[in-house]
């Protein structure tokens, strides 16, 4: 048996807590994050002193944390050498061109997808969404189609493990008919998504395929309910030849 790497548990609860502020709807207080982190008073102040002073927290001035410029930094140069990114981008500009619509990338993190790209429509109100927005699984359309392009044991597995949290008063929490919802997915290649994660937002998700044939990532194209007027071929048809393009960039072949 391997010796334990010294350091590894000290790292994973560092990394636990800039999960907790990174994922905390408004800045958490330091009484916050004992109770959200479980750890004792003073190991909390040695990971919250050791993450000011690199510059990946900063404390305000209300005594609440916050992410800090350094670790906004990292992020932008960790985006901006994605691959899945970089390889989208023209197609995901062409999305938006075609459907006059506000388009999303986003890859998994444990059971919930983060976006890592957003290309604004040219229209006065536009999505609220940013880069680095974590949407969950059950309720997202980038999230069920991701779940539908999954082998679907493993997306079984998955659906067993999720919150299920009502979103909206449209947010679907039934376990069963989430996996009914997938299975359609699989048979039609994308998902249509009514107000479950945002209301007064639709959205026409798809999964682009890796060189296994399974996700790497899932698109969205996010449409305000009362500019959903267009007929459902005219948002489809672009998103799943954008998806099959990126998907064949990234090697994977339908044959």
């Amino acid at each position: 048996m391997k010796a334990p790497v010294q350091g590894t548990q000290s790292f994973s609860r560092t990394i636990h807590l800039l999960d907790l502020i990174s994922q905390s709807k408004a800045p958490p207080s330091l009484a916050e994050l004992k109770e959200s982190s479980g750890l004792t008073r003073p190991t909390l102040y040695r990971l919250l002193a050791s993450l000011e002073t690199e510059g990946l927290i900063e404390q305000r001035s209300d005594q609440r944390y916050q992410l800090g410029v350094r670790l906004v930094s990292l992020a932008r140069k960790a985006l901006a050498e994605n691959d899945i990114r970089r390889l989208a981008k023209e197609q995901l500009l062409r999305l938006r061109d075609e459907t006059g619509e506000t388009v999303h990338l986003a890859v998994p993190s444990r059971d919930e997808l983060i976006y890592i790209d957003k290309i604004e429509c040219e229209e006065v109100v536009r999505m609220a969404s940013t880069i680095g927005t974590r949407v969950p699984m059950h309720s997202s359309g980038v999230g069920k189609a991701y779940l539908g392009a999954m082998v679907p044991a493993e997306a079984e597995d998955l659906i067993r493990q999720l919150d299920m949290a009502q979103i909206t008063s449209f947010t679907n929490t039934d376990r069963t008919v989430l996996s009914t919802i997938t299975q359609k997915v699989r048979e039609d290649g994308y998902v249509f998504d009514n107000q479950e994660n945002e209301e007064g937002v639709v959205c026409y998700g798809a999964a682009i395929l890796d060189d296994t044939g399974k996700p790497a990532a899932a698109i969205s194209v996010s449409i305000p309910l009362y500019r959903h007027t267009k007929p459902t071929e005219q948002y489809v048809k672009p998103l799943l030849t954008c998806i099959a393009n990126i998907s064949q960039r990234l090697g994977y072949r339908s044959y």
